[in-house]
């Protein structure tokens, strides 16, 4: 998309006064400020004529967000995160969902309905759901991709962040061929600091032996910040409940949500439903 020079996009908040209130105390979100710092973000973005970034403030707003409203931060995450895409065809070039429909559709994935008690949106994935012989490693990642495009047009996802559950069971050696040292870079880069989405847990389930030698792959290309969010569970899913609230979580691993059947089903149809979008 070219970038112009239109006027801001009559932006108006959406938070409640308790995101509000959280965006103020960590994001450095002032309301009367806001917009001024959108504009400054727009300014330093039109020094760069080589980045085309749709002039948006919502689109901005999240990468301010994502930078405690560092005008100079924002505009690297900016960069990085243009730069990741162009050098990732083999994800980015067709974020449709329904190039990746048959892992969707398959139950791999789901962003869990509703919210935890952090206000956290949950991301879950069902490993033995992915048929290595189906689909690649990026299209796996692509599917991460798009729901993370997909959910961080929310504000309370942009200031709440997101938690992230991996139920490891079923993963195999024909799983870990496709996860070498190239893939566990991308995923490491974009996961760590090329994307605005506030990442806040991990939580791997269920976790197989031949775990330890594919993080051993990634572990070096995630940052420290990121490694120390990691949380392993093994069988044990109910310590989950330590971190994720049970209204959050599917009835399989001891919530009082939607069966996980059920959000992978919902989640698949709003996703294909907003085609047009990616």
């Amino acid at each position: 998309m070219e970038q112009t020079t239109s006027p801001p996009s009559g932006y108006t908040c959406k938070l409640s006064e308790e995101a509000l209130k959280k965006a103020r105390e960590e994001l450095n979100e002032d309301p009367s400020t806001r917009l001024a710092m959108v504009e400054a973000l727009r300014e330093r973005i039109q020094q760069s004529p080589d980045l085309c970034i749709p002039d948006d403030d919502h689109i901005l707003l999240r990468f301010l967000r994502a930078r405690y409203f560092d005008v100079e931060q924002a505009f690297k995450l900016l960069e990085k995160y243009h730069k990741w895409r162009a050098q990732s065809p083999e994800i980015c070039s067709n974020m449709r969902p329904s190039s990746v429909r048959g892992l969707l559709e398959a139950g791999y994935h789901a962003a869990l309905p509703g919210r935890d008690q952090d206000g956290r949106k949950v991301m879950f994935y069902r490993i033995g759901k992915w048929d290595p012989y189906q689909f690649s490693a990026y299209e796996v990642f692509r599917v991460s991709m798009i729901s993370s495009e997909k959910i961080i047009q929310e504000e309370d996802t942009q200031v709440h962040g997101i938690a992230m559950i991996a139920d490891l069971a079923g993963l195999s050696f024909s799983h870990a061929y496709q996860i070498g040292p190239r893939v566990a870079k991308k995923i490491g880069s974009i996961t760590t600091d090329a994307f605005p989405i506030r990442v806040k847990e991990i939580h791997l389930l269920n976790q197989p032996m031949l775990f330890d030698a594919i993080f051993a792959i990634i572990k070096p290309f995630m940052s420290e910040k990121m490694r120390n969010r990691i949380h392993l569970h093994g069988p044990k899913t109910e310590t989950l409940l330590q971190y994720v609230d049970r209204d959050a979580l599917p009835p399989e691993y001891g919530g009082t949500g939607p069966p996980l059947d059920e959000a992978c089903r919902l989640w698949t149809d709003t996703l294909l439903a907003c085609e047009d979008e990616f």
